[in-house]
C-alpha cells in the first residue's frame, strides 16, 4: 500500500491503464512514470510533442497527461493526431494538461478540449485521483472489484 499524503492507494489501482505522460521537464516526465507506474499504470513518456506524435504510432493511451507549453512547438499538432485516432477507432483519450504558468494558459488556446488542468505543482495525490476518475472504467475491468480507497 502506498500512503501519498493523506490519501490511500492500493497497489496496482492503476493496472492496465495505458499512459502517455508529454512533458519538456525530464523531472516531471520521470516523477510521473515513477508514480503511476508504482500504481501498476503503462507509462510512455514524451519529452516532445513531435516524440508524442510519433509514439502514438504504435501506442494508444487511455489518458494522456501533457504539459501545455513546448518551445518551438504547437501542441496542436499532438491534438490533431489525438483527433485523428479518435475518429478512427471512436474511442475518446482524456487529455490531462498542466502547466507552471499562473497567468492564464490554458485560456490561450480555447479551441483545445481536455479534461483537467493542473497548475503545477500540485498534490500527487488530486493527480493519481484526477487520472483514476478519468479512467475509471479501464481500471474497473481490471482492478476495481480489489480495490478499497480509504479517506
Amino acid at each position: 500500500m502506498i500512503l501519498i499524503n493523506d490519501f490511500c492507494l492500493t497497489i496496482g489501482i492503476l493496472k492496465g491503464v495505458q499512459v502517455l505522460v508529454v512533458d519538456n521537464d525530464r523531472d516531471t516526465r520521470d516523477l510521473y512514470a515513477f508514480l503511476l507506474q508504482d500504481l501498476s499504470a503503462n507509462v510512455i513518456t514524451a519529452g516532445s510533442v513531435k516524440e508524442a506524435v510519433e509514439i502514438l504510432s504504435w501506442f494508444i493511451p487511455n489518458i494522456l497527461i501533457c504539459e501545455i507549453r513546448f518551445l518551438g512547438e504547437s501542441i496542436y499538432t499532438l491534438l490533431n493526431k489525438l483527433n485523428a485516432m479518435e475518429a478512427e477507432n471512436g474511442n475518446h483519450i482524456p487529455i490531462m494538461v498542466t502547466s507552471t504558468s499562473t497567468t492564464g494558459t490554458h485560456e490561450q488556446i480555447p479551441d483545445v478540449e481536455f479534461e483537467k488542468y493542473l497548475l503545477k505543482p500540485f498534490s500527487l495525490d488530486k493527480f493519481v485521483f484526477m487520472i483514476f476518475n478519468q479512467v475509471e472504467q479501464d481500471v474497473a475491468k481490471n482492478f476495481c472489484h480489489d480495490v478499497v480507497v480509504l479517506q
